[in-house]
């Protein structure tokens, strides 16, 4: 049992070589070139996003004419059907305290 040697982990061929002094210090200034790159395009982007509040404002204009506004009579009966249904509700609400309070009264004075 006892082959005490330990074996090398197979890599399938896929090692990467070893890499030169100098060809270490070409990618380490490729990268750096590369996060540079990346830092200039999310600035451009932020400053176009900048830019883009006052256009975004203008085409906030332009949709606010398209829409198509409900007549006087219209507005008038849908706030009257508005306020209708927060008077039913208002209504049911006040039921139910009321009945919970005599309730209470009840408990508490004793049946």
């Amino acid at each position: 049992m006892g082959n005490s040697k330990k074996k090398k982990p197979e890599t399938g061929g896929l090692q990467e070589p070893k890499m030169t002094v100098a060809e270490r210090e070409e990618a380490k200034v490729e990268k750096e070139k590369e996060r540079r790159k990346d830092k200039k395009a999310r600035e451009k982007k932020e400053k176009k996003e900048r830019k883009g509040i006052a256009r975004t404002l203008r085409e906030v204009g332009g949709e606010l004419k398209k829409v198509r506004w409900p007549s006087f009579a219209r507005t008038v009966s849908q706030t009257g059907v508005v306020l209708g249904v927060v008077v039913v509700f208002a209504l049911v609400v006040f039921g139910i305290d009321q009945g919970l309070s005599q309730l209470y009264t009840l408990l508490t004075r004793g049946l």
